[in-house]
């Protein structure tokens, strides 16, 4: 037995083929071609967009990271401000307060002169008081008091002044 082929088995099997292959060519071939040409698109638009998003958050990064650096460069300056203007009130204060004192100083002195002077005149008067009394006593003489209080006190004045 050899092999056996039959010419019109032959055609009709090639006419079979050249059909089916038509046939699955507009049915099956042209309809997948179509999906993957489509998926083919979908995935290319989609890297696409995947790069554009990942440029645009690239530059939202350096815009963020520069406004990020100049929110850190205002506060620095603001920190510095608030220090510089801390030490000026700082200073002011101090000089304030000297000033204070002193005035309180120089007060001070002037009043503890003028209490002085007062005594002063308070112990010269107390002075020529008891001087009076002391050489009325001795002297037992009914002198002008008022006269004796004028001598006493041109005496201490004299006194004090050399």
């Amino acid at each position: 037995m050899g092999l056996l082929i039959s010419i019109p088995d032959f055609v009709w099997t090639m006419i079979n083929l050249i059909v089916l292959y038509i046939v699955l060519k507009r049915i099956l071939f042209k309809p997948v071609t179509e999906f993957m040409e489509n998926r083919k698109n979908a995935i290319s638009q989609q890297l696409e967009d995947s790069k554009k998003s990942s440029q645009k958050a690239l530059q939202l990064k350096e815009t963020y990271e520069k406004m990020i650096a100049s929110v850190h460069t205002d506060a620095d300056k603001i920190l510095k401000e608030a220090t510089k203007k801390a030490q000026k009130e700082y200073d002011e204060m101090i000089r304030q307060a000297n000033a204070d004192a002193k005035t309180l100083k120089e007060k001070a002195k002037e009043e503890i002169e003028m209490e002085r002077t007062e005594m002063m005149k308070n112990m010269r008067s107390e002075i020529a008081s008891l001087a009076l009394e002391a050489a009325s006593k001795v002297i037992e003489a009914n002198m002008d008091t008022e006269a004796n209080r004028k001598l006493v006190d041109e005496i201490l004045d004299k006194k004090s002044i050399a």
